[in-house]
């Protein structure tokens, strides 16, 4: 859009989602929260925050896992915990992927590290297929950051499996940048956002196409046009795609468009404006990243600095069902992502130094901030347990296990 997201994510420094699970009345009993040390000096780490109930250190950063790298830019990992407790997560700027070993939370460890997959480099976003392996985007090739870029399989270890353009006949060159994804479970589809990261010093390039891919075949089978909403340039750069709850798939833009995609699994899927939020005009108040809870899609709308949930039981006509405006000291609402064992969001701001807790009504949709930690989990601090590295900012997070 006419902001890069570099310009979003830098200049501060820069999943299949269906209904929960049935609640569990403690959930899940940790947070992970993708960190770069803020001077760029000490090693980038993941953080490991109790959430045990009736633990004495309840809210606190209990264990950390250095990767040995400094200034990579931690942004994203991925959204739901994995099964094996291997995360995957990016240090963008380094064109890095980490994987964390979680099998222990309280012993977090370095399982594996590495930079390009095959022709391609700069990964940006990881999510499972059915077979338990990684489909990961990535927007750089011959160790590079640019255009075209392209898709990887990899397996739980981290191995390369597999690797695939993403040029299509449908997109020109300088515009194929796949951002992230949504795998359909089930389906053998993916469907992949094209949007560019940004880098400095390089002119930014809008898009409004987003890919439906078939892992197994490892292709791009379509390509859709996001139309324009009419109501503004809400088709701007595709964010994420989600898979509500009833199979349906939601793409939202960083314009603060969202954009349902008919016959997404078929042979000619379409897409067609279902809503706007509040903003999206540039960097300060793009619409990242959302969730879908139950029958919610939950959206991060830093314009409003907060949340706003649809309703979206029926989705061709989303309802805004409840928001939340969070204290000013919460600023740039980003990432979300849900604990399926509770009625729990974590949010974070767009590289900033908190974590707050959301508690989501799976009947109605109203949001408030967890009592539990009403001054949410702060990441402005100087020692660690890896040691007195000073301050972080913060990206991904997501409950496990």
């Amino acid at each position: 859009m006419r902001l890069s997201l570099w310009a979003a994510s830098f200049a501060v420094l820069a999943g299949c989602a269906g209904a929960p699970d049935a609640l569990d009345a403690k959930g899940s009993q940790f947070l992970f929260v993708w960190s770069g040390d803020k001077d760029k000096v000490e090693s980038d780490f993941l953080s490991v925050v109790d959430l045990r109930e009736g633990s004495a250190t309840y809210g606190d950063v209990v264990a950390t896992a250095p990767i040995g790298a400094t200034g990579t830019m931690p942004h994203h990992v991925e959204y739901e915990f994995p099964a094996g407790g291997m995360l995957f997560g990016d240090g963008f700027t380094a064109g890095l992927t980490s994987v964390i070993d979680l099998r222990d939370p309280l012993k977090p460890k370095l399982a594996a590290q590495f930079k390009d997959m095959g022709a391609f480099a700069f990964p940006h976003s990881y999510a499972r297929l059915d077979n338990g392996n990684v489909l990961v985007t990535l927007q750089g090739h011959d160790g590079k950051y640019g255009a075209p870029g392209g898709l990887a399989e990899l397996a739980p270890d981290g191995k390369v499996l597999r690797t695939a353009s993403a040029k299509s006949a449908d997109t020109p060159d300088g515009l194929v940048w796949p951002y992230s994804l949504a795998v359909a479970p089930g389906k053998d589809r993916a469907v992949v956002t094209l949007a560019e990261m940004g880098w400095p010093g390089q002119d930014y390039k809008s898009t409004n196409q987003v890919q439906v891919w078939s892992p197994s075949e490892m292709k791009v089978l379509a390509t859709v046009n996001l139309p324009p909403s009419g109501q503004g340039e809400h088709h701007v750069d595709p964010a994420e795609a989600r898979v509500l709850a009833d199979g349906t798939v939601y793409v939202g833009t960083f314009s603060c468009g969202v954009y349902r995609i008919d016959d997404a699994f078929g042979t000619k899927p379409k897409a067609v404006f279902v809503h706007a939020f509040p903003g999206g005009k540039g960097a300060h108040d793009a619409c990242a990243v959302p969730v879908v809870v139950g029958k919610f899609y939950v959206q991060t709308v830093p314009e409003i600095n907060g949340l706003i949930a649809l309703d979206v039981s029926d989705p061709k006509k989303p309802v805004e069902a409840s928001r939340i405006v969070f204290d000013p000291k919460f600023h740039m609402a980003h990432w979300i992502a849900a604990d399926r064992k509770s009625d729990r969001m974590v949010v974070t701001g767009n590289d900033q130094s908190w974590a707050l807790v959301v508690k989501i009504d799976p009947a109605t949709g109203a949001m408030k901030v967890d009592e539990t930690l009403p001054d949410g989990i702060s990441f402005d601090r100087t020692s660690w347990p890896h040691g007195d590295s000073g301050p972080a900012r913060v990206h991904g997070a997501l409950f496990g296990p």
